[in-house]
């Protein structure tokens, strides 16, 4: 016959990284962000009056102040960035 099943079953231990933590803490946040922010705002655009709601009038900001840092930020000519 062959070898005897241990008593118990091995367990593998799941390790979540730090960075597996904090997304899952920035995605419940920010669901939670859009469920108490559903409120529709008016925004002027100079002439045009267009209503949104203002989580995605915050998404948007925030997307292009991302853009924006994104295409203005300076690199070294060794491709790093500085610090």
């Amino acid at each position: 016959m062959g070898p005897a099943a241990p008593s118990h079953a091995r367990r593998s231990r799941v390790t979540v990284s730090p960075k597996v933590i904090l997304a899952a803490v920035i995605v419940i946040a920010a669901v939670w962000f859009i469920i108490v922010n559903r409120a529709r705002v008016d925004i002027y655009l100079w002439v045009p009056k267009v209503t949104a709601p203002l989580w995605l009038v915050l998404l948007i900001t925030f997307a292009g102040g991302l853009l924006a840092g994104l295409l203005l930020r300076r690199r070294r000519r060794d491709g790093t960035a500085p610090r």
